[in-house]
């Protein structure tokens, strides 16, 4: 039986936060982060992968990591931010954005942690610690051979990589072991839509947000959602929105 290395914390603290800033830039850090939206949306953008952070969302980011965010509509999230030991494996080398399935028991162990920081006893918030990123460990590798479970897996996958124009079914398909025409099948039987219209949906909300914000060109806007065209892209949203992108920026 393979020895598991224990995750040592060694550091941390619990935030309530309802103000960012409307763009940021992150640099590395020495700390991982893990919080849980309560309302609002905020994107985030780190190397090859983007998502956005809706309501009812968990998101991590591990230490080392640059990111960018971008807040989208007023926000309110709780924040965990630890400190491993040196020696100590990443909890997650990757930033992930996922839905748990029951947010409330979430909210009830951040909110049960926040209110034991100022407790005189070091270890029942090192305890909430600890709790909090068992549960989401164990979201994060519940197993994946039902095909809801590798379906829902999927369809947080498509919503992380939304910037990557590099993304196609058979990448897809072959991340869960099965056939293209079984992959579409199952992802159409959960989701009532094709895999690769969903992503395309969810581009074209990721550029109307970013085109809103009127910090971005539109070829920098159909960069950022995962458009590798400029001319698919104008045409899909014209499509799609009844007007250009550029008029859209503009009403």
């Amino acid at each position: 039986m393979k020895e598991q290395i224990p995750i040592i914390i060694n550091h941390f603290f619990y935030r309530e936060t309802s103000k960012q800033e409307e763009m940021r830039k992150v640099p590395a850090r020495k700390f991982s982060s893990l919080s849980f939206r309560v309302s609002g949306e905020v994107s985030i953008f780190a190397t090859n992968k983007s998502f956005i952070s809706t309501p009812g969302t968990l998101t991590f980011i591990p230490r080392g990591c640059f990111y960018q965010t971008e807040v989208l509509s007023d926000s309110d999230r709780y924040l965990l931010h630890f400190w491993q030991d040196e020696d100590s494996p990443p909890f997650c080398s990757e930033p992930l954005c996922i839905t748990p399935k029951v947010s409330d028991s979430f909210v009830n162990l951040f909110e049960h942690a926040l209110r034991h920081t100022q407790s005189t006893n070091p270890y029942v918030s090192m305890a909430d610690a600890y709790r909090l990123l068992s549960e989401f460990y164990r979201i994060c590798h519940d197993d994946a051979s039902h095909p809801n479970t590798a379906m829902i897996a999927c369809k947080h996958y498509l919503d992380e990589h939304i910037s990557d124009p590099e993304l196609r079914i058979s990448h897809l398909a072959a991340r869960y072991g099965c056939s293209e025409v079984y992959f579409r099948s199952e992802f159409r039987k959960c989701y009532h839509t094709s895999p690769m219209e969903y992503l395309k949906k969810r581009r074209l909300e990721l550029a109307c947000r970013l085109l809103q914000t009127q910090s971005y060109t539109v070829t920098e806007v159909a960069t950022h959602a995962g458009f590798d065209s400029i001319s698919y892209f104008s045409a899909e949203f014209r499509r799609q929105m009844g007007c250009s992108p550029s008029e859209y920026r503009t009403e």
